[in-house]
């Protein structure tokens, strides 16, 4: 389009206005200037003021008076006749700010515009910061959010994914190094552990290196990243999303390889080993480079923890020893009336039948049902069902796979006022994955989708085996954000584990597995926790020894077992 006609009308549309219009937007742009003016001026002025912090009786006697820069409304005359200020004195005229008040604006002045006689209130001092603060949805008022290792992280601007795997390998190779000289030291030579994959191949062929990675699994079965998203509604999950979310995803066809910041090469092993890794773990392999460019592996290991990174287990003298409770998949909002009776069951047990302290109850996902019943009268069952337990024990509840919150990791807890019937503190929503320490023993987990992710990707014999891999290679969620969708985080790894938590587990099995991964004098207790709805049975873990595990079952055939 010819630009012309367009400034043409726009003289025109220019020349229609009367002169007392005109004078009104020069007026405007003239105050609107002399505001901005101003307030660059009382700026610069309070920044000089607290570099050179003199008293303010010294400053408004020996101070120059420094000269103003002259005003561009000043330079027209529509300025000046919409400006009829009386004649300012040397006080007045030593600040803009001050020159705004006698002008008759309502710019707050600073605080040198206070000593030089000014009657209005001198500028507030910023307050200091509080910290982030949230609003509850039962009271309407603010509280400190929720210390947790998985709120409140920073997420890449570009919202991109690479940063994620950089951090990760910077944060787990040097341990992953560590181990494998511990391990191979006696076979590798110093020279033959690499810094990085560009001198794989700079070595002899027939020598042996330890290289170090991220690995990647190219997944021949796995489905078009379009299609796999395509028509996914924005809110909720449907069926054929969770079966798409549980599809196996390994075959006997995958490839596996390793990169690091230069390059990456592709990975010479055995069916079975391929088939026991999958994207995103940190790791050390031995082997040598072959003709073909690849990496032919002998050996590999994982950056394991070490002893000083398990905490102790709490001693105490009590008699009376606290437990901890741990249910998933409740189902809400089921017409399985087996289900509703053995849930009642469950209840009451935790309310007054339980023989231990019961020291809280956490609900680890799968709280509504995945049924088409509706979520309003899911939530409705939730309210009236869980109250009595709310008023008698501390509750904590995660969110799970496709109820209402984020569908990726971490997902953020659910909003009170689903819960409108629980309005108490001792009903605590929480994120997923959640870390928190009870009677001080370091607890960390998640409603299940890392290690249900982690089996469609290799093929690994149960959960618990899943669960107890990720221990090993110190990372929460290796899998994301390969094929576990996350968030594209940008100053570290959130689902690296630092240290070794006491208790890890996993909601939303179809059985329950337990076991003992000892470190040193400590260890981690590594619990799969089995969804009601498959499996009526409520975890107990001793908070004073957490080798300490108790299962009971409800329903019909309801048994109870002690590990």
């Amino acid at each position: 389009a010819d630009p012309v006609p367009a400034v043409e009308t726009k003289s025109e549309k220019a020349s229609e206005l009367t002169e007392e219009q005109k004078k009104r937007i020069a007026d405007n742009r003239a105050k609107a200037l002399e505001k901005k003016r101003a307030r660059d001026a009382a700026k610069a002025e309070s920044e000089a003021a607290k570099e050179a912090p003199v008293a303010k009786d010294v400053l408004a006697e020996t101070s120059p008076v420094p000269k103003q820069a002259p005003s561009v409304a000043t330079k027209t005359p529509v300025a000046k006749e919409t400006s009829p200020a009386p004649k300012k004195t040397a006080a007045a005229k030593k600040t803009p700010a001050a020159k705004k008040a006698a002008a008759g604006t309502t710019k707050t002045p600073t605080k040198e515009s206070s000593v030089t006689g000014s009657q209005v209130t001198p500028e507030k001092p910023a307050q200091p910061s509080q910290g982030r603060r949230i609003a509850t949805a039962c009271s309407g008022r603010t509280e400190p959010l929720v210390i947790c290792k998985f709120e409140g992280l920073e997420v890449s601007g570009w919202m991109q994914y690479n940063n994620l795997y950089k951090q990760r390998l910077a944060a787990l190779s040097g341990a992953a190094c560590q181990e494998a000289k511990a391990r191979w030291a006696a076979v590798v030579p110093e020279k033959g552990f690499l810094k990085d994959l560009s001198g794989y191949k700079a070595c002899s062929m027939h020598s042996e290196v330890v290289v170090v990675g991220v690995t990647f699994k190219e997944l021949k079965n796995r489905p078009n990243v379009i299609d796999e998203y395509k028509g996914v509604k924005a809110l909720g999950i449907t069926v054929k999303d969770e079966s798409m979310a549980l599809a196996s995803l390994y075959s006997e066809k995958d490839t596996l390889w390793l990169e690091d910041n230069v390059m990456r090469i592709q990975l010479e092993m055995t069916e079975d080993q391929i088939a026991s890794f999958a994207s995103g773990f940190v790791m050390a392999f031995r082997g040598r480079a072959t003709e073909a460019g690849t990496f032919k592996v002998t050996d590999t290991c994982l950056p394991r923890m070490t002893p000083d990174m398990a905490p102790a287990l709490p001693t105490s003298s009590d008699d009376k020893v606290p437990f901890l409770a741990l249910a998933s998949g409740l189902a809400f909002g089921s017409a399985d009336e087996s289900l509703v009776k053995a849930r009642k069951q469950a209840i009451d047990f935790l309310i007054d039948k339980v023989e231990v302290s019961l020291q809280q109850v956490l609900i680890c996902g799968g709280t509504f049902a995945k049924e088409n019943g509706g979520l309003k009268d899911a939530l409705q069952q939730a309210n009236s069902e869980l109250a009595p337990l709310v008023a008698a024990r501390t509750v904590q509840m995660m969110a799970g796979r496709g109820e209402p919150t984020n569908a990726s990791l971490p997902q953020m807890p659910f909003h009170r006022q689903l819960f409108r019937q629980l309005r108490t503190s001792s009903f605590r929503p929480a994120g997923n994955p959640c870390s928190f320490k009870l009677e001080n023993l370091d607890i960390l987990g998640h409603s299940g989708q890392p290690v249900e992710d982690l089996l469609r990707c290799a093929r690994l014999a149960s959960p618990i085996k899943a669960l107890e891999k990720c221990l090993e290679a110190r990372h929460l969620a290796p899998t994301a954000p390969d094929t576990l969708a996350t968030q594209p985080f940008e100053g570290s790894d959130p689902f690296i584990m630092d240290s070794a938590p006491h208790i890890l587990f996993s909601g939303g099995h179809s059985e329950l597995a337990h076991s003992w991964q000892g470190l040193g004098d400590s260890g981690t207790q590594c619990i799969c926790v089995p969804a009601f709805h498959l499996k009526p049975a409520v975890v107990l873990v001793n908070l004073r020894d957490p080798r300490d595990v108790r299962v009971q079952e409800f329903g019909p055939e309801a048994t109870q077992s002690m590990a």
